[in-house]
């Protein structure tokens, strides 16, 4: 045993170097200490090459040896929201490459909160070699809701409407709205500026996108959980608001029905108080959950208003819009059942039809001037008029007469009938 450790024989080698230094005969001490020390020196390198070898065989059957797929369950889970990048993009996340997008979606982040009142989870930056180099993908639960694409040495330049002149480049598209636009090199940004070119970078691109793309599904990011947070954090200022509405007065499920109503418009839910305050005031007479998402966006008309307001010339504030014929509200509302189940409407298609084409025929001045196509009509038909012009006409606006603040100017520049007859510009106050 004594013999087998290399340490014990290097131990007993120096005890007789010692005793070499006494008394004792010098000679067969120091000659003992140098065979031990020959000894255990090469009872370590047999150690030594033995583990060698264990650990080479160990290797060769771990290659051998096929590795154990993860479990199926890990498959599963989806992300919220995912970008996923072409190889020549990573240098838009790489921070050591001057890459700033995920600055850019921490930004996006802390400003929808503020905007639209909600936490967007986490968003997943990879790559995907499947992609083009400059394509990106932006999936919400697995699925692809948007993409573009980018170059990120270059620069984007827009037609603001006001540009003059061409520029050297190369044709492109803005992936958020759908602009036309050019690929120019950065030395050209300062002359096309002077043409009155909007010019942003590639990385400002996607973030433009991302955040689009964000607005125009935050209905889908409203989940149980994320109603849960946001009555936990109302709950800090107004506990007795919160516990006398959910589950006294609607049940969490209605709570999130009517928040995705908004979301699915763009209305702002940061209001939450109101929110609750409204729903508990008129659940006890409807259960109708479109009935009372109405009620609670006539409660949030300042913010509403001041969403769609635009600057006159006067710098105040007006609201230019189309509105409804009166004959045109009463068809709509003939084909609108509000039973106890909730509201439904079963108009014809072709009558549907007829009717984007007669909001789009009127909308035209509107869009002409550089407003948003906005359709200004009754409260009983404010929801049915947007679900019709959602199949036809993508961002159109439709406000009902409850949802315009007191005070605001309204402008008129059309009004929408079956009859394709038109008025001419009206001003007024509501």
């Amino acid at each position: 045993q004594l013999a087998s450790q290399p340490t014990a024989l290097y131990l007993i080698a120096g005890f007789l170097s010692i005793l070499a230094f006494t008394p004792l005969p010098s000679l067969p001490m120091l000659g003992g200490a140098v065979v031990l020390v020959g000894i255990a020196w090469s009872i370590g390198q047999i150690a030594r090459s033995g583990r060698t070898q264990r650990e080479q065989e160990a290797r060769e059957e771990a290659a051998r040896t096929p590795a154990e797929p993860p479990p199926v369950e890990d498959l599963l889970g989806v992300d919220t929201l995912e970008v996923e990048i072409g190889y020549g993009l990573v240098k838009v996340v790489d921070a050591n490459r001057g890459g700033d997008l995920l600055d850019r979606i921490a930004m996006i982040r802390r400003q929808l909160a503020v905007d639209l009142g909600i936490v967007v989870p986490p968003i997943r930056i990879r790559d995907n070699m499947q992609l083009e180099a400059n394509t990106y993908r932006v999936k919400l639960r697995g699925a692809v809701v948007g993409e573009g694409v980018i170059y990120p040495d270059l620069l984007m330049a827009m037609d603001s409407g006001l540009a003059s002149g061409r520029l050297d480049g190369f044709a492109g598209k803005e992936p958020a709205f759908g602009l036309d636009a050019i690929w120019i090199e950065p030395e050209l940004k300062p002359r096309a500026e002077t043409m009155n070119y909007t010019v942003v970078d590639a990385t400002s691109v996607v973030a433009t996108h991302l955040t689009e793309l964000i607005k125009d599904h935050a209905d889908e990011l409203v989940s149980r959980e994320e109603v849960n947070h946001l009555l936990e954090q109302l709950k800090k200022t107004t506990p007795k608001l919160v516990e006398e509405t959910v589950p006294g007065a609607v049940k969490p499920g209605e709570l999130q029905k009517v928040l995705q109503n908004l979301l699915r418009e763009r209305v702002p839910i940061r209001d939450l108080e109101t929110i609750l305050e409204t729903l508990s005031d008129w659940a006890t007479h409807t259960k109708d959950l479109a009935v009372l998402t109405e009620y609670v966006r006539n409660a949030l008309r300042r913010t509403i208003s001041n969403l769609h307001a635009e600057e006159d010339e006067n710098g105040r504030p007006r609201l230019f819009c189309i509105t409804v014929d009166p004959a045109l509200e009463d068809t709509v509302n003939g084909y609108i059942d509000r039973g106890p189940a909730g509201t439904t409407m079963s108009i014809p298609p072709a009558l549907a039809g007829q009717i984007a084409r007669a909001v789009s025929q009127a909308g035209e001045p509107l869009v002409a001037a550089g407003h948003q196509l906005l359709v200004l009509t009754s409260p009983s038909v404010r929801a049915q008029m947007k679900q019709i012009l959602d199949s036809h006409i993508g961002g159109a606006v439709v406000l009902s007469y409850n949802e315009v603040v007191k005070g605001l100017d309204v402008e008129s520049l059309g009004l929408v009938s079956l009859a394709n007859e038109t008025t001419p510009a009206v001003a007024g106050v509501a």
